[in-house]
């Protein structure tokens, strides 16, 4: 078929989803006139068809949640605009708990959902019955209804987007293949497909499954996996109500949601299968999979267990169909890290009829703006390392997403999949000394440590898991006498060149001209003022620097620095993360314990806070950085990997007499929640101006040279804009924070909890969080009432501090 393309567009979508329409729907309907959508085959034909079309608001993040929320506001409104019915429905969910863990776990998602208005309460048993007759009610503790989730149609949802992206003006092409995207100097040119090729300076993979092949063409890592997953539908049901709310049934691994007189129920996989592990068939449109019973029979006995109707009626189809999931549980939605111009949605975990109004939205307002215009850092592209995007890991990993769908959602739940493979070298000393592992970008973290005797299990609560006092004794080391703990993995990045000082003078807010020697904590803006970043800085020579980043973003920085060089500047990046292991040694008995391994001088005067010297401990040559992020007196030991496990030993040997514990993860994160230090991607994010943080000492706005952003800065720091950064303490010892409770100030919602942790120094949950307040009442605590939490739907008294 001979099939006539333009020649240039302003933008070209790859792929005829859901998520693709939603995108092309949102930029046509914004404004841009020429825009391009190509699907290989026929609309919806991949995986979009065979969704089960639940349409829940709650997701897991602010930005999911918002995603959800939009995609309601749009179901209610699409066939208004353009004539398609989505198929929406708005009968509510119901969400049931079987144990204590679960039953904590939907009220705090209850709590979350009050941040964005979001209708959810409470039902006993009793009530769950008589909502959901067919139910069998044995070991129900009680659930949560969402009045307004419900279901749509996922072929119909699809079509309405692509009636309104053409009514708009868009241009949608099936049976048109998109075969390269070309590229010029590190940005977008066009695209060659099976009909010809069309100029464009901006390309969306939202290939779904296959965006993750048509991403590696041009380097671009897309981390995802096709998986099997399974649903089956009844025949029909006499006097099946219609209006029945949609059921989830975590701890059964299963939903149920009426569907024209039958019944549909999917699963979470107990035991989840990587799908087309060779390829994606050329063929493949519409298509389903074989299905293995034996793949999903544990779950359909607690299905027909739950649901006892089931037993006695026949099965119209069971069906296997392909979906994608990513490595990491995150959709994958933004920019290209190196290459400008080449945007990325995919990898959104079975989540893309309730999601993919709001991400398609998400994406087109970033292609229109040139930035994002929410916090989408979860979802970087630039979050990926190179080998996460490579088939032998995700085959290990993504089913592993799949399976956690419906499993518990505890605070810092760790992955079984694809571990041990980044090792520092100290994890087998301190695996000797009972350290117990979290995974970090692949990296082997000691997160707490057993004492002889205790059962090193990672296992995870809502409330106190089994290591609870174990971290807390941690803590009080570090407080009182001196705690070790393993920086290897965090990111070091050496800066080097001619221009390496005003390079980094431009991109940092922090005076750059430092002396040799000297240490800076510092900060890196976007154009809009907003943090991409905070680092510390140390000078290593007249044309040397290293940058030291945090784990999760470690390549982003890479990435972002890279960027950010101009054309003839003398400025070279080297990665030596892996080049040196690092311990931090901090506490009030840290100078003691170091005097004794060395032969220098560590007390103030000769070894200044923000500092950094060479010298030797034991055999080992070594060099040091006085900072810490506990808020103790403390150093940071840089040790090239052979003579790790040497000084490793020296510290144990030196800090014995002193007290001093070695310290994983979680007291370092209570530690640093108790200082005040912050997390980028947790408390904040590019979205937020340093004013809003309390880090306005960062920011030398006197330099002869501005740094990026700094115009930006010093208006949103003018106008005075929040929310405001601040920490907090509850008053109830009894009761423990995690991320995202909601904050009230006279019962009315103010803010959220960023950070949250257990200190044994205030013996109560701490926090950091972001309230929405006018500074002015915050610095002079003009409250005209009392703060607290929502934990669990109940209130809980907390001190609110701005941090400064």
């Amino acid at each position: 078929m001979n099939i006539s393309l333009p020649k240039k567009a302003q933008v070209v979508i790859i792929g005829g989803g859901i998520m693709g329409c939603s995108v092309a729907y949102h930029l046509a309907k914004a404004g841009w006139s020429n825009v391009v959508l190509f699907e290989r085959k026929t609309l919806t034909s991949g995986t979009t068809w065979h969704a089960a079309g639940l349409v829940g608001q709650l997701q897991g993040s602010h930005a999911t949640t918002a995603f959800a929320s939009y995609g309601v506001e749009l179901l209610q409104e699409i066939e208004a605009e353009t004539g398609q019915n989505p198929g929406f429905r708005q009968s509510g969910s119901i969400s049931i708990a079987l144990n204590d863990e679960r039953m904590a776990e939907l009220k705090r998602k209850a709590d979350f959902a009050k941040l964005f208005g979001i209708e959810a309460h409470y039902l006993c048993t009793s009530e769950i019955a008589e909502r959901w007759p067919l139910i069998n009610t044995d070991g129900v503790m009680g659930g949560i209804q969402m009045p307004s989730d419900g279901s749509a149609n996922p072929v119909d949802l699809t079509q309405a987007l692509a009636k309104g992206a053409r009514l708009h003006g868009a241009t949608i092409y099936e049976g048109v293949k998109v075969e390269e995207v070309l590229t010029e100097g590190g940005r977008v040119t066009g695209v060659r497909t099976d009909h010809g090729t069309v100029l464009t300076d901006n390309v969306a993979n939202c290939g779904g499954m296959w965006a993750r092949d048509i991403g590696r063409k041009n380097g671009v890592g897309v981390p995802l996996h096709a998986c099997e997953h399974y649903y089956l539908v009844t025949e029909p049901i006499s006097n099946l109500p219609a209006n029945l709310p949609v059921l989830r049934s975590y701890c059964d691994g299963t939903y149920w949601k009426e569907e024209a007189g039958k019944l549909l129920f999917g699963f979470a996989h107990f035991n989840a299968k990587p799908w087309a592990t060779s390829g994606i068939p050329e063929s493949f449109e519409f298509d389903s999979l074989p299905f293995a019973e034996d793949d999903v029979m544990e779950v359909i006995e607690l299905a027909m267990n739950r649901v006892p109707i089931l037993r006695e009626t026949g099965i119209r189809s069971f069906f296997n169909g392909p979906e994608s999931y990513s490595h990491d549980g995150k959709f994958t939605l933004g920019e290209a890290p190196d290459l400008k111009g080449y945007f990325v949605l995919a990898g959104v975990n079975s989540t893309g009829i309730q999601s993919g109004p709001g991400a398609g939205k998400a994406l087109a307002d970033w292609i229109r703006a040139g930035h994002p215009t929410m916090d989408l850092a979860e979802m970087d592209p630039a979050r990926i390392e190179e080998w996460q995007a490579h088939d032998p890991y995700l085959q290990a990993r993504c089913p592993e997403t799949l399976v956690l769908t419906y499993a518990m959602h505890w605070p810092g739940r760790q992955r079984t999949s694809a571990r041990g493979l980044r090792r520092t070298p100290f994890y087998h000393s301190m695996r000797g000394h009972g350290a117990v592992f979290s995974e970090v970008q692949g990296w082997e973290r000691p997160a707490w440590f057993a004492p002889n005797g205790a059962d090193p299990s990672y296992d995870h609560s809502f409330y106190r898991p089994s290591w609870f006092n174990h971290m807390l004794e941690e803590q009080q080391a570090v407080r009182k006498a001196a705690g070790l703990i393993d920086y290897s993995m965090l990111g070091k990045l050496m800066i080097e060149g001619r221009d390496a000082e005003s390079f980094l003078q431009r991109v940092c807010t922090n005076e750059m001209s430092l002396p040799l020697g000297k240490v800076t904590y510092t900060l890196m803006l976007n154009p809009r003022g907003g943090i991409e970043s905070d680092v510390t800085v140390a000078r290593h020579g007249t044309e040397s620097f290293m940058m030291m980043s945090a784990i999760s973003h470690t390549r982003r920085d890479r990435d972002y620095l890279k960027s950010m060089i101009q054309l003839g500047e003398n400025v070279h990046l080297r990665d030596v993360t892996s080049a040196f292991a690092v311990l931090a040694l901090c506490g009030p008995m840290s100078r003691e314990i170091l005097s004794s391994v060395s032969n220098i001088d560590f007390r103030d005067q000769a070894f200044g806070f923000g500092t950094l010297q060479h010298f030797n401990i034991g055999h080992a040559p070594v060099f040091a950085q006085r900072i810490s992020y506990t808020g103790e007196l403390g150093w940071e030991i840089f040790i090239s990997p052979d003579f790790a496990e040497h000084v490793f030993d020296c510290l144990i040997k030196a800090g014995e007499p002193h007290g001093m514990q070695l310290v994983g993860g979680e007291a370092l994160n209570a530690l640093r929640i108790s200082a005040g230090f912050i997390h980028w991607g947790h408390d904040i994010s590019y979205a937020e101006a340093p004013h809003q943080a309390g880090l306005q000492f960062v920011c030398k706005t006197n330099q002869k040279l501005p740094f990026i952003g700094q115009q930006a800065y010093l208006a949103r720091k003018a106008e005075g804009g929040g929310p405001f950064l601040c920490s907090l303490r509850l008053e109830d010892p009894r009761v423990l924070l995690h991320h995202n409770e909601p904050i009230l100030l006279n019962d009315k919602i103010v803010g959220f909890v960023t950070s949250g942790a257990y200190s044994a120094e205030s013996r109560a949950a701490i926090g950091l969080c972001s309230i929405s307040l006018p500074i002015q009442n915050i610095q002079n605590e003009l409250f005209g009432g009392s703060f607290s939490v929502l934990v669990e739907g109940k209130m809980v008294e907390a001190v609110v501090r701005l941090i400064r």
